[in-house]
């Protein structure tokens, strides 16, 4: 397992972490302690998008957190008290994070979790700021979160330079000579561009950057002339697909692999059979990871649907404030947030949750996906070319 800035990447071969993962997320040092415990329940605020386009995504974060609480309270609760859960539509924009996070501060929750889209979320965490209530973001990208550097904040993804990071790691596995790294011109896909570049070459390997234009087929041809061994997209998910039929079509061997923005079925639908074997950098969730299949059946015997990311992650988020609390023994905000650094045996379905000085996680959560008859599995260290 590496520091931060280094890579945790999950596959087959890593299986027993991801199980160990499992079994910890579910269980957690005694309440223990001597102090009176004060009575009543324990709330806890969800922040989540449940209006507009990405709905879905928002209940199935409120069903994960849901789950969390009602498991907390069949162990006996919290510090002897039940918990419950408190919602609020957090929205998309940064007007209705903040109306959210104001919503919940009213309620007088202990703690938050959720967060899914940035502006929204860094909205919310800046609107929590000033009661110091802590936040778990369970789905907003970490990066403007920690820029915004809210001391009672801890984001739950990993960072643009850990997803680079993870790509390179895994191309260290394929053995690459040559390496072309592709964007579409967008602001991320450039950043992440940038990064995976720059880690390349620091290792040693020959490396060329390309922006895409219209004409994919001349790019196609432009990486296959340059002889690439291994090519690395970090744009959209449509254009991955075309370019990566477009790279076959124009005699491209090599290795194939995208960043999480092209984990969706447009670049499956977009690439057809050229996507086949192609790597995926991406967040780890429920449907690629083995060891979560036992808790993605609790959570379908209780909402009659199978669990996302989201829910994966609002799930854990609950979860580590929890602990946070007991080792607290107290429902203090500066005391939750003193603890959540430093949460003892707690592991998440990843493995041990530990965060930086920065509140970036210590050990990111990228897993490497690879695509078989037509869809993402769990991809294996081991060579089969």
């Amino acid at each position: 397992m590496r520091r931060r800035g280094a890579v945790r990447v999950l596959a087959l071969g890593a299986a027993a972490l991801v199980v160990s993962g499992l079994l910890g997320a579910c269980s957690g040092p005694g309440e223990g302690g001597g102090a009176p415990r004060p009575r009543g329940e324990i709330t806890f605020g969800v922040l989540a998008p449940l209006s507009g386009d990405l709905a879905e995504r928002g209940q199935d974060l409120v069903d994960g957190a849901q789950l969390a609480a009602a498991e907390l309270n069949d162990e006996g609760g919290v510090l002897g008290r039940q918990v419950k859960v408190a919602v609020e539509d957090g929205g998309c924009t940064p007007a209705t994070g903040e109306q959210g996070a104001t919503g919940l501060a009213a309620k007088k929750v202990v703690g938050v979790v959720g967060g899914l889209c940035e502006d929204a979320a860094v909205a919310a965490a800046k609107a929590v700021a000033a009661a110091g209530t802590p936040f778990l973001v369970s789905s907003a990208r970490a990066d403007r979160l920690i820029e915004a550097g809210v001391p009672s904040v801890f984001p739950m993804e990993a960072t643009v330079y850990q997803e680079a990071l993870a790509a390179v790691h895994w191309m260290g596995y394929r053995s690459p000579q040559r390496v072309a790294v592709l964007d579409d011109g967008s602001p991320a896909s450039q950043r992440l561009s940038g990064l995976v570049t720059d880690r390349v070459k620091a290792d040693g390997l020959t490396v060329s950057r390309h922006s895409t234009g219209p004409d994919l087929a001349k790019l196609a041809s432009t990486v296959t002339a340059s002889k690439a061994d291994f090519v690395y997209w970090t744009g959209a998910a449509e254009s991955g697909g075309r370019l990566v039929s477009a790279l076959r079509q124009a005699g491209y061997t090599g290795y194939f692999m995208a960043s999480a923005e092209s984990d969706s079925p447009e670049f499956l639908q977009a690439a057809g059979g050229a996507a086949e074997d192609a790597f995926l950098t991406t967040a780890a969730g429920p449907r690629l990871l083995p060891a979560a299949a036992d808790w993605a059946a609790r959570f379908k015997d209780r909402y009659g649907r199978d669990p996302g990311r989201d829910a994966m992650q609002a799930y854990d988020a609950l979860r580590a404030l929890a602990q946070a609390v007991r080792q607290a023994g107290d429902t203090a905000p500066s005391k939750v947030v003193d603890n959540i650094p430093r949460l003892e045996n707690f592991t998440t379905f990843t493995g041990a949750l530990r965060f930086a000085a920065d509140h970036s996680l210590t050990y990111d959560n990228y897993i490497i996906a690879q695509v078989r008859g037509g869809k993402f599995i769990l991809a294996s260290k081991l060579r089969t070319d």
